[in-house]
């Protein structure tokens, strides 16, 4: 019943997108044929074509960067035995429970003092900095499932400690960072409130404010619009349906030890 309230929505937006103008508002109907005008409309919009591209390039670097920093992280809190990582451990996990709204305010002034108002740049700090706890929570629970025998076999080879991350462990961990990147991507994909707070210029929207755009322009051509909401949707969806298995090995793997 509940896939049902997921599914029947996308299926009504997949369906309304080859409508013509004279049957989208008919809302328990199939299409008599594809009109692709509607598709055309989103295509020949500069700035929802630009879109796709800025999201992805915000996208990307910001999984780059916490999936090394969340990693080499983990592993020394799950690995070292000094208490004070267990404190760290827990004061990232913490930070998952204050919401990214109450930060608002500080965010917006960090970001005015370093110039980075109407930036990529700006979004990917804010978008990585926000993630890592989740991050962490994943990272860790991973590495501890992993034998510690394989850091010891590595130590009497002669390798220092960032070569055992790098050369033994963290090729290990393709798992959980896809795990990590797709929970990301989703975050980061769908997020309206950051780029609305930072970007303003046009070219430098990601697909969330483009659609907000979109939808001003083709307030009436509601077909235009179902068509821009499944561009933006198939993307996540893809990479999920292409990567689902090792989406849930690493959620596993990180709950079961975290």
């Amino acid at each position: 019943m509940i896939a049902l309230l997921i599914i029947l929505p996308i299926l009504y937006m997949f369906l309304s997108s080859f409508k013509n103008p004279g049957e989208v508002n008919k809302m328990v109907s199939l299409p008599s044929g594809f009109y692709l005008e509607n598709y055309k409309a989103v295509f020949q919009n500069d700035t929802a074509v630009r879109s796709f591209a800025n999201s992805g390039i915000i996208s990307i670097f910001t999984i780059a960067i916490d999936i090394l920093l969340c990693a080499l992280a983990s592993y020394a809190m799950a690995r070292r035995k000094e208490k004070y990582f267990s404190f760290l451990y827990l004061l990232f996990l913490s930070a998952m429970m204050i919401p990214v709204v109450a930060n608002l305010p500080s965010i917006y002034s960090i970001i005015l003092k370093f110039g980075l108002k109407d930036t990529k740049t700006a979004l990917v700090l804010i978008y990585a900095a926000t993630q890592i706890p989740m991050g962490i929570l994943l990272f860790t629970g991973f590495i501890k499932g992993i034998p510690r025998e394989l850091d010891e076999a590595a130590i009497i080879d002669g390798c220092g400690y960032l070569q055992r991350f790098f050369k033994v462990l963290f090729p290990l961990m393709k798992p959980v960072m896809v795990t990590y990147a797709l929970t990301t991507l989703v975050y980061v994909w769908n997020d309206f409130l950051m780029p609305l707070m930072v970007i303003s210029s046009e070219k430098k929207k990601p697909i969330t404010l483009a659609v907000y755009s979109f939808v001003n322009e083709h307030q009436t051509n509601f077909g235009a619009i179902y068509a821009m909401l499944v561009v933006a949707v198939v993307p996540p969806i893809l990479l999920f349906i292409l990567l689902q298995k090792q989406f849930y090995q690493g959620g596993a793997a990180g709950a079961v030890k975290g």
